[in-house]
């Protein structure tokens, strides 16, 4: 069974914690239905396209519940993307 080094993937939720910050500051000041403002949402795909760059190095990333999450919606609103980071958080947190 191969695995994202720990140092790596601390540095995947570091990320994507600040990410949800400031996913939250955008939900309280904007409301939910708001579209995701482009820099949060391009930040967002960079994270997604080097969590996918390990997926050959990690068998859980590379299980099928996983597959939803590599497909980046240009479209997500504030709340759609709060969401998906917040699975982010609790499935990277259960890889530690």
């Amino acid at each position: 069974m191969t695995i994202i080094p720990e140092k790596a993937l601390l540095g995947f939720l570091r990320t994507c914690v600040d990410l949800s910050v400031r996913t939250l500051d955008e939900l309280e000041s904007s409301g939910a239905s708001k579209a995701a403002p482009r820099e949060l949402l391009d930040e967002y795909a960079a994270l997604i396209r080097e969590l996918h760059a390990q997926k050959r190095n990690d068998t859980i990333l590379a299980d099928e519940s996983w597959e939803w999450i590599w497909e980046v919606k240009p479209d997500l609103n504030v709340v759609q993307l709060y969401g998906r980071l917040a699975w982010l958080n609790y499935t990277l947190l259960d890889l530690l």
